[in-house]
């Protein structure tokens, strides 16, 4: 006999404990009555149960307890298989693994950012069957359509840009995959999701178009990047930057019209990788059709909980017939068996929400870190909606302690509550939380609320100085800021959509819009000063340097013309100042030999100047000439 819940079988040990209660009780509670009776009344005015009966049903209904903590331990014994259709959809994730998603336009990059998403994709599609797809140059089906989404997240954990060797971004190839792929399924209840920047080194992109028409599977695309863009980094280079075949560095940018026009294609969406992306996915595709699978065997334990509440039941109820008036005139005091059910059940029942109490009072004391960890232990017993209303306290909680990537992981989870008014409120603090964050990586001056001092930071961020390297930011904070205000404009937009009466997310939409306005101002307005100044500082060393050579001070002019006077004696000088080439005598063996013919002489001069007969022929190997997008 094995239990389910073998934690439960623990509570065996609150039961001598109850005994030991029931002990004192009874033995205070007599002492007490004798004090009120004088003795020569105590016979005449009370009547004594027996001590007996009282035994008995204490007895009874520790058993009882016994009995139904084991009930609730879920006894079984062996197993039992049974066969279950499950409805299922079909859908496969492709995911570009070119070099241009290293680039850090997205937190921390592009590749990162669409691991993430596309885990987040498995875990909302938890009754589907998921498929995986890389590609880059060349796609290639990592695993195919499964139920096992554990198989499928750690393949997606396991991607990087060097999966695939041929470089560049053939979408074309990867939709003919996709389609090959979802062919055996029905269209109705196949889909095909597409993680990339929307860079595409194929001039084929009508034929992929038109095979989605004619397939009829519906396709969504994620746009991964920035308007803006970035620098492709590679380490093997040593200033860090990529460049192509004629040695330019490569600055990749979001395209997204190629993956707006394969969604179209497909009857799917695009949209921008964001927090609501998952969201927006699962709302595109619940149009899709469940199809029937085969029945699939699934093995559960025999539970036997019967062979314990039946016990459980009978001894209660002997405890209580004991304790009743069917033996006795006088009616006895309240047994303890109801006592002990209560606190039995209280003790199960509130262990769930005890955690979430001392969260609140945590949080109420300031007390972030523990309410932090209580809201965890709270979070892992919910269920139904409670759960994303504690991912939205989890997400205020940090929020306090200025921990924004935790802070904006828990809004992002409580955004998938059918709640309106919770997704209100997580669409509003995930707004706030992506703001702070792109202030944050800035590395502002502590002033409140102004960005007065945005050129000066830019022009930290563009000067090559080692002054202030805790302040002075890079281009890549700068990206980050400038895409982490951009995701907050969008959630307070969503918030709106939901609720249009809400004033303050009015307010810091448009206080967000008027500071990402001055930041690209400033960060435009600073690149010219410095191009500028690199030019002036460019012409002021050209000319030192035409400077410096009209004036040598190392030369000597009289040396140089005892130098010319010397060379003139000895004959070596000519009237441009340069040697003539000297006289070489004719090879003899180069020379027509006295009777031979012209085609003799031919030969015998190819003869000796070739040198396939004295040189090894060794062979080359085949040198493969680099595409001219390789990324």
């Amino acid at each position: 006999m094995s239990f389910l819940y073998p934690g439960l079988l623990t509570l065996l040990t609150v039961l001598p404990f109850l005994l030991l209660g029931a002990i004192l009780t009874r033995r205070r509670r007599g002492d007490a009555w004798k004090r009120l009776v004088a003795p020569r009344l105590r016979k005449k005015l009370v009547r004594e149960s027996s001590p007996i009966r009282h035994w008995l049903s204490i007895a009874l209904a520790l058993i009882g307890c016994s009995f139904l903590i084991a009930t609730l331990a879920r006894p079984y014994q062996g197993e039992v298989t049974t066969k279950e259709k499950i409805q299922t959809r079909n859908i496969l994730i492709a995911i570009d693994t070119s070099r241009s998603m290293l680039v850090r336009d997205a937190s921390p990059d592009r590749i990162t950012s669409a691991k993430a998403l596309a885990i987040e994709l498995t875990n909302s599609f938890a009754n589907d069957r998921i498929g995986l797809i890389a590609f880059a140059g060349a796609p290639l089906l990592m695993s195919p359509l499964t139920i096992d989404h554990s198989a499928i997240r750690d393949a997606i954990s396991q991607l990087d840009t060097e999966v695939i060797p041929s470089g560049g971004s053939d979408l074309n190839a990867t939709i003919q995959l996709s389609l090959k792929t979802l062919k055996k399924y029905p269209p109705a209840s196949s889909a095909l999701i597409i993680l990339s920047d929307g860079e595409n080194h194929s001039q084929e992109t009508s034929l992929a178009i038109r095979a989605i028409q004619n397939s009829k599977i519906t396709v969504c695309t994620i746009g991964l990047g920035s308007s803006e863009g970035g620098i492709i980094p590679d380490p093997h280079q040593p200033d860090g930057k990529f460049r192509d075949v004629q040695n330019h560095t490569v600055h990749s940018r979001l395209n997204p019209l190629v993956l707006q026009q394969l969604a179209r294609a497909g009857n799917g969406i695009y949209t921008h990788s964001s927090s609501g992306t998952t969201h927006a996915i699962s709302q595109a595709l619940n149009s899709l059709k469940s199809s029937s699978t085969e029945d699939q065997l699934i093995t559960l334990p025999a539970e036997r909980y019967s062979w314990f509440l039946l016990p459980a039941i009978i001894f209660l109820i002997l405890s209580l017939i004991t304790r009743s008036q069917l033996f006795s005139r006088i009616s006895p005091p309240s047994p303890p068996a109801t006592t002990i059910i209560l606190l039995l059940l209280s003790t199960l029942i509130t262990h769930a929400t005890s955690d979430l109490e001392r969260a609140i009072h945590a949080y109420q004391r300031k007390d972030y870190d523990a309410a932090l960890d209580f809201f965890t232990k709270a979070h892992a017993t919910a269920k139904g909606e409670s759960i994303y209303a504690i991912e939205f306290a989890q997400g205020i909680t940090s929020f306090r302690t200025k921990n924004w990537n935790q802070s904006t992981h828990y809004f992002s989870q409580a955004l998938l509550s059918p709640n309106k008014n919770l997704q209100e409120k997580a669409h509003y603090n995930l707004a706030n939380t992506l703001y702070q964050s792109g202030l944050a990586s800035l590395k502002l001056p502590k002033t409140p609320h102004t960005l007065n001092p945005f050129l000066e930071t830019m022009r930290r961020l563009f000067t090559p100085t080692k002054k202030d390297k805790a302040t002075r930011i890079t281009e890549e904070d700068y990206q980050r800021a400038v895409t982490h205000w951009t995701d907050a404009i969008t959630h307070y937009q969503a918030t709106l959509s939901l609720n249009p009466s809400n004033t303050a997310a009015k307010d810091n939409l448009t206080e967000v819009k008027k500071q990402l306005k001055q930041l690209i101002d400033a960060h435009e307005q600073a690149k010219k000063e410095i191009n500028g100044g690199e030019q002036r500082d460019k012409q002021t060393n050209d000319g030192d340097k035409q400077k410096g050579d009209g004036n040598k001070p190392d030369q000597d002019p009289n040396s140089q013309k005892s130098k010319n006077s010397d060379d003139q004696q000895q004959g070596k000088s000519s009237p441009d100042n340069k040697k003539s080439p000297p006289k070489t005598k004719p090879d003899p063996s180069q020379q027509r030999k006295k009777g031979e013919s012209d085609k003799a002489f031919a030969a015998r001069i190819l003869k000796e100047n070739s040198d396939v007969e004295t040189r090894s022929n060794t062979r080359r190997l085949l040198r493969l000439r680099r595409p001219a997008k390789d990324w």
